[in-house]
């Protein structure tokens, strides 16, 4: 289970916000100021625990993480794209699935994909 890095909001919650927080954190955690500690002048340093701690938990949640708990992707009223319905995202009736979870997963043939996107241009303009 990935954890909440960042507090929830009603327009920022979901498993999809959740997983760029973590790889937001992995890749931000190495500009620490106190990431890397000095003894000496001559010492080459160590990580600092704190850090190395934090970065097995990040790597050990992204190694857990199931896509299927993410589920179908989709295209909200308001224009934004998401992938977990039913965990946080807000939805209306004309909320539609742009590609399955089996797509996702499985791959689709170039010229579907392209026909979808193609009409879902037609919503967004």
């Amino acid at each position: 289970m990935l954890k909440d890095r960042k507090k929830p909001t009603s327009h920022r919650q979901g498993n999809l916000v959740k997983l760029v927080d973590a790889i937001q954190r992995l890749t931000e955690i190495q500009h620490e100021d106190d990431f890397w500690l000095f003894g000496c002048q001559f010492d080459e340093g160590h990580m600092n625990p704190k850090y190395a701690d934090e970065l097995h938990d990040i790597m050990r949640e992204l190694r857990l993480f199931d896509i299927t708990e993410i589920g179908n992707l989709y295209l909200t009223s308001g224009g934004r794209v998401v992938l977990d319905r039913g965990w946080g995202e807000s939805f209306n009736e004309r909320d539609g699935v742009i590609y399955t979870l089996e797509e996702l997963t499985s791959g689709i043939p170039l010229n579907k994909f392209i026909d979808r996107i193609n009409k879902l241009k037609v919503h967004i303009i």
